[in-house]
């Protein structure tokens, strides 16, 4: 417990320190994008993406005291394209805004004020996964390194320091995740309460109340639930009552949809909204004009969806325009030590759980199962919206990271031999250090965007 407020803490500190870092509604450059008159692409915000329709959707309920409308076709579409999405995080940002008495989306008050929200958001997933990892596993030093991972990893700190739905959308699914573990990790002999079922179910469904994403733990919850029934872990009948329940919590929204947008997910207009958005064709031309040696296509999933992820993963702030790199910018010949080594590292953690998994010392099979299952539902709709979109964005992966931390804890573990303590200092010191070294980066580039005058690095 004592690990876990220290990384709470960490976290907590590490965002805000993002959020007062990261300009709220400040015009500048983007040095990674060229507009068509061939200098810089100028953009009206260059703090974290999305940001400013985020605000202006909270600002909307502030003022009309109603739920926006998506609208594709709206002239200001590029203030207001996140009108499409459910209102949970929204709701509850706008009850702080009216509490603090900063209201208007424009207020730097305001933007701060939220910021420090998603914060807090952020230090409960930590908690989420903390918990599920010892419940999943009952070992604590697999809890403390996951939430280790997870407290430190700067790209995961940079979404709690910025306005956005995506981390009350994380915590809910990190403690979705913790529940379902538990329920999969009791013996076989133990009673499952109705208690226990209706509180994950319910966990379960809210998830698409703040991102229509939430449908992962809604189908790995009804998954799970059903699965655990049929292996009579869970009485049928009380897993049917979980399963009835997500179902009717998932339903409105779905319905709001149908009715507002012509498809349950919403996803009919957004495809409209943004018919000018990067796609993947545009990208295949682009690397087939280059000339590169190789098929385009694979070029397109492996250099460009998988390399651009892998390092956003680690961390790429402003617009995908802060980079970890030599020259802090992606558009180079940097050699990316620093992303590579993390990656790697990674990396080396991944092959680790697949040989742990062919081992037979593996933890509960039935919650790494539900682990894995979560994870590739998400890279799964991942590469879905990938393949028509050019979105190589790690944080569309985040909403699994309490899965992600324990699979990658567990390689790393059996890696390291079960030395924990060793690789606690190792992830303390390799993503600890990342965050500190980011942060102390954001002032210098972000000042550089701002004035448009590219700065110099010395490799």
């Amino acid at each position: 417990r004592i690990f876990l407020a220290i990384f709470m803490f960490a976290h907590l500190a590490l965002a805000v320190g993002f959020a007062l870092k990261t300009p709220y509604r400040q015009a500048g450059s983007l040095f990674s994008q060229r507009a068509p008159s061939g200098g810089f692409q100028q953009a009206p915000d260059i703090g974290a993406p999305d940001e400013r329709q985020h605000a202006n959707y909270i600002g909307y309920l502030i003022r009309e005291g109603k739920l926006p409308v998506f609208d594709p076709k709206s002239p200001t579409l590029g203030e207001d394209y996140q009108s499409h999405q459910p209102p949970g995080f929204y709701l509850a940002a706008k009850v702080v805004a009216q509490v603090t008495g900063e209201s208007s989306p424009d207020s730097q008050g305001f933007g701060r004020n939220i910021r420090f929200l998603n914060g807090l958001f952020g230090v409960l997933a930590i908690a989420g996964t903390f918990f599920g990892a010892l419940w999943g596993t009952k070992k604590v030093e697999v809890a403390v390194i996951a939430a280790s991972f997870q407290s430190l990893l700067p790209m995961n700190i940079a979404l709690s320091g910025a306005v956005s739905n995506d981390p009350l959308l994380i915590a809910i699914f990190c403690w979705g995740t913790a529940l379902l573990f538990k329920l999969a990790a009791r013996d076989e002999d133990s009673v499952v309460s109705v208690k226990a079922v209706v509180g994950t179910a319910i966990l379960c469904g809210l998830a698409v109340y703040v991102k229509m994403s939430g449908l992962i733990l809604v189908a790995g919850g009804i998954a799970t639930l059903g699965f655990l029934a049929s292996k009579r872990q869970i009485e049928p009948k009380k897993a049917l009552l979980g399963i009835v329940i997500i179902g009717l919590m998932t339903l409105p929204i779905l319905l709001r949809n149908q009715s507002l947008y012509g498809d349950m997910t919403a996803q009919k207009a957004f495809k409209e909204a943004f018919v000018n958005s990067p796609k993947k064709e545009h990208i295949l031309g682009t690397i087939s004009a280059s000339g590169a040696p190789g098929s385009p296509e694979v070029q397109y999933w492996v250099n460009w969806i998988g390399y651009w992820t892998a390092r956003s993963f680690v961390g790429v702030f402003g617009y995908m325009d802060i980079w970890l790199n030599e020259s802090g910018r992606v558009n180079t010949n940097s050699p990316n030590l620093l992303y590579k080594a993390v990656i790697g590292f990674n990396f080396a953690g991944v092959i680790a759980f697949a040989l742990y998994m062919r081992s037979k010392v593996q933890d509960n099979r039935r919650v790494l199962g539900i682990a894995v299952g979560l994870v590739a539902l998400t890279i799964a709709l991942f590469i879905a919206f990938t393949n028509i979109y050019f979105q190589a964005q790690a944080r569309y992966l985040f909403p699994a990271i309490a899965s992600i931390s324990l699979l990658l804890t567990l390689g790393w573990l059996h890696l390291f031999k079960q030395k924990w303590q060793l690789l606690l200092g190792v992830v303390v010191l390799v993503f600890g250090g990342l965050s500190v070294y980011s942060l102390s980066q954001l002032p210098q580039e972000f000042e550089a965007r701002i004035s448009g005058t590219l700065p110099i690095r010395t490799p």
